[in-house]
């Protein structure tokens, strides 16, 4: 955590657990940070997981970034905030990195009754690279190749909230060249393989009915993921009957730097679909 967050942690009465063990996978031991409001937390609490982005790739997004006000903010609404890693595109090839995610659901899950959690009030939030992960949560939960075998395989890995930022979602309409980042998420294939490659790695495909409420929200100046990214979406959610919204964010490109008004449609998504009236 950045120090100038230090006496904001103070400020709320959260408390911090960090680099909590959830799983082993390829040799990696997998990791979150989790927080919480003693005096605010709900019993059951719900639970919201963040997903950083970073292009998959990026190591420091890893753990050197993230809304750790707003994060506070839901803490002191009651949640339990739990902070995930996963392997990067250069230690582990997709899909390890929904299988490191999967395990996380999996893991707190396993651990609901002990820390008092809702284990059917768990949402995830995930920006950019983090989106697309987010996405394949909350579309495949009956992969069994997605499950990997990080651990606490009895349990289940559905999530049911899904909040996504300026995702991709057709990994094929998006990155057709070979040396892009989404193909460094899936090994460098040969170029004869690429495009079944993405199609693999792409939410979309997974769509489908009974999938949880969604709340999706994309710059309208981004310069990395196109807005038709996320209209995908919303529009194959509408033709399910899913629970769906939509913000297009007026001004603002990838990642929303401007104003509290994004921060409080994602308080009140998570209010609506988590909170125990």
């Amino acid at each position: 955590m950045k120090e100038q967050f230090i006496e904001e942690y103070l400020s709320y009465g959260a408390s911090l657990k960090k680099n909590l063990v959830f799983g082993n996978a390829g040799g990696f031991a997998l990791k979150m940070d989790v927080i919480w409001c003693p005096e605010k937390k709900r019993d059951p609490a719900p639970v919201i997981v963040w997903i950083h982005g970073g292009a998959w790739s990026d190591h420091e997004l890893d753990r050197n970034y993230r809304p750790e006000t707003e994060l506070l903010k839901l803490a002191d609404r009651g949640y339990f905030v739990a902070c995930i890693d996963y392997r990067l595109s250069d230690e582990a090839p997709f899909p390890a990195q929904i299988q490191d995610c999967k395990c996380a659901i999996r893991f707190l899950r396993a651990h609901s009754e002990e820390w008092g959690l809702d284990p059917q009030r768990i949402g995830v939030w995930g920006e950019s690279a983090g989106g697309h992960l987010v996405n394949l949560l909350g579309s495949t939960e009956e992969i069994e190749e997605f499950e990997g075998s990080g651990g606490w395989q009895e349990f289940s890995s559905a999530v049911n909230a899904v909040c996504t930022w300026y995702s991709p979602a057709s990994m094929a309409h998006m990155a057709h060249e070979e040396n892009s980042v989404a193909a460094a998420l899936l090994g460098n294939p040969p170029k004869e393989k690429l495009m079944e490659k993405l199609e693999w790695a792409s939410p979309i495909n997974y769509f489908h009915r009974d999938m949880p409420p969604f709340l999706i929200m994309h710059g309208d100046e981004d310069p990395l993921v196109p807005v038709d990214q996320s209209r995908i979406i919303y529009q194959k959610l509408q033709e399910l009957g899913s629970p769906v919204e939509f913000h297009l964010i007026h001004g603002q490109g990838h990642g929303f730097f401007q104003g509290d008004e994004p921060y409080r449609i994602v308080r009140d998504f998570f209010d609506k679909w988590l909170l125990v009236r």
